[in-house]
């Protein structure tokens, strides 16, 4: 173990250089040593009965720094500070880093689920994570940095649902139509065809008995409302809709789908040339395009309107909203086939006629 000593000058205002000067003081710093930083675990796949197990702890040994002078000059003992640093790199290019005041961080099953999701890995998949820590006492000082270590995880999916009873579903007993909540954030969305003056109600789980239930206040048909004498909720005009709901300021809405259509180089870019028709049996739109330029792929908009499109961001069928171009191989006609009825993955498919 190394004990470093330096002269502090850049930490010091000019007031307090000039007393060093006067006074003929020193001032040092000892102690500071690179941290040995051990993991509890180092496979970790991650499941909902976890959510509040302990399931990783981070641990390392402390330096106390020995300051001298830190009475006269307001140098703290506790200058330094360490910062956990966690990449999917072992490089650590691009780290996500936690500023840590104990000599330990511990995680349970439910957090180190959404710290993994926030670092961008993908529910099912084990993805292995780096990390170490980063020991600093001023910006004019380079860093001290501890052992790597390295444990993989499997996050699981954070989706929750909004479940729609009522006239939309076909019966106050049927929960078949629902919402989604990729991130668990309490926002919601969902496609769902109604006529007009439908009445429905949000429930959190496809039941009455042990589900938060969601109708509208007395006075405003957009605002949720859960308690005991709320008002169902219902459908003010007939269509097909774009439904969000928010738990979170207890609002919901409805955008009015009135046409999607695919467009790209091979019509120009045209919102109308190639609309899509809806088949409200199978809940599926679809149109057949003879698709002769194949270059920049192709994108579905609603509405007419480049603000409202969606594209395929993995090319793997799955629609992303304002995703990049869908990826055409070859030239030919394709039936183009877009199912939004599952609100956890909207998808399309290409068959080449």
């Amino acid at each position: 173990m190394k004990t470093i000593s330096r002269y502090i000058i850049l930490l010091l205002v000019p007031v307090l250089f000039f007393a060093c000067n006067k006074d003929g003081d020193v001032i040092t710093l000892s102690n500071l040593q690179e941290s040995s930083l051990t993991a509890s675990a180092s496979d970790m796949v991650l499941s909902y009965d976890q959510a509040d197990a302990l399931v990783l702890s981070l641990t390392w040994n402390t330096d106390t720094l020995s300051i001298t002078h830190s009475d006269t000059y307001g140098l703290a003992a506790d200058a330094m500070t360490n910062t956990l640093q966690f990449d999917t790199l072992e490089t650590f290019d691009n780290p996500k880093e936690t500023v840590e005041t104990s000599a330990s961080k511990s995680f349970t099953g439910a957090a180190l689920n959404s710290f993994a999701l926030a670092m961008g890995l993908k529910a099912g998949v084990s993805k292995t994570i780096y990390a170490r820590l980063k020991s600093t006492i001023g910006a004019n000082e380079a860093p001290i940095y501890s052992n790597v270590v390295s444990f993989s995880i499997t996050p699981y999916s954070l989706i929750s649902f909004l479940y729609m009873p009522g006239d939309v579903s076909g019966g106050w007993d049927n929960y078949s139509v629902k919402l989604c909540s990729p991130a668990s954030n309490g926002q919601y969305e969902g496609y769902v065809e109604a006529n007009q003056w439908d009445n429905f109600l949000f429930t959190t789980q496809p039941n009455s008995t042990t589900a938060t239930v969601y109708g509208s206040t007395p006075n405003d048909l957009y605002s949720l409302d859960s308690g005991s004498d709320h008002w169902n909720i219902w459908f003010d005009e007939g269509g097909y809709f774009l439904v969000k709901a928010n738990t979170n300021d207890m609002t919901w809405s409805k955008t009015a789908i009135t046409s999607f259509a695919v467009t790209g180089e091979f019509n120009s870019w045209s919102l109308t040339t190639s609309p899509m028709t809806y088949d409200s049996v199978n809940k599926v739109w679809t149109a057949t395009c003879d698709i002769t330029t194949v270059q920049y792929g192709i994108q579905i908009v609603a509405n007419q309107d480049w603000s409202f499109y969606y594209g395929d961001n993995d090319n793997n069928g799955s629609l992303d909203f304002g995703g990049t171009n869908i990826v055409i191989d070859t030239p030919g006609t394709y039936l183009i086939t877009m199912d939004l009825s599952n609100p956890e993955k909207y998808s399309y498919t290409l068959t080449k006629q």
